[in-house]
């Protein structure tokens, strides 16, 4: 007799989608608060060099923070995955249905103004594609733009979405769908330590606008 795959996918990530989801939620939230300390917004660029080049412990919270936010996610798509393989999409009120949609976007909002903030080369090319992008959206485009991104040579708008707006609204529909404030201890511990071996190891850099590559 076969194992439910929901006991499978426990056995292999150590706890559902959703737990990890929260999980490295709170990891993100947490490591985005103590690293405000050592962020300048009005030179993201210079105070993250700094943090690579002389002051390790920024540069590793920095790390976990990147990390995190990686898992949070890819652990989301695939709780969204999830609902849909076992069709229990339908057991959620639709209300609930838009605010989840809604986050969805949040998400991907928050993923993108923290890569823009990084203020290098790479965020820079980001940051005009994305502000033409909204900008190209008939009759709401520019209003969109404006309060989103804010000005073109300014990060202060973005940074307050980034560390607030949508985060808060990312918590919010977390506690509603989850019903509950905190992520399960045993879950936070367990993923805390893949994200501890890829901040040691893979620490994300700035592009320095020397390289011809542009990832952005």
């Amino acid at each position: 007799m076969s194992k439910p795959k929901s006991k499978i996918y426990s056995k292999l990530f150590g706890s559902t989608f959703g737990q990890i989801s929260i999980a490295t939620f709170f990891i993100a939230v947490v490591t985005g608060i103590i690293l405000t300390i050592f962020y300048d917004v009005s030179e993201p660029y210079n105070s993250i060099s700094t943090m690579l080049i002389s002051n390790q412990p920024a540069s590793f919270i920095r790390s976990l923070h990147y990390w995190s936010s990686q898992l949070f996610l890819i652990f989301t798509i695939l709780h969204i995955w999830d609902h849909l393989r076992k069709s229990t999409e339908t057991n959620v009120k639709s209300g609930v249905w838009v605010r989840l949609a809604l986050s969805v976007f949040a998400i991907f909002f928050v993923m993108l103004s923290g890569f823009i903030l990084k203020g290098d080369v790479d965020s820079l090319q980001a940051k005009r594609i994305l502000t033409t992008l909204l900008d190209s959206i008939p009759y709401i485009g520019s209003y969109i733009t404006q309060s989103l991104m804010g000005a073109e040579d300014d990060f202060q708008l973005i940074y307050v979405h980034h560390i607030a707006t949508a985060t808060i609204f990312i918590w919010i529909i977390i506690v509603e769908h989850a019903k509950q404030i905190w992520p399960n201890t045993k879950t936070t511990l367990y993923y805390l330590i893949p994200t501890i071996i890829l901040s040691v190891f893979f620490i994300p850099t700035l592009h320095d606008g020397i390289s011809s590559v542009m990832k952005g």
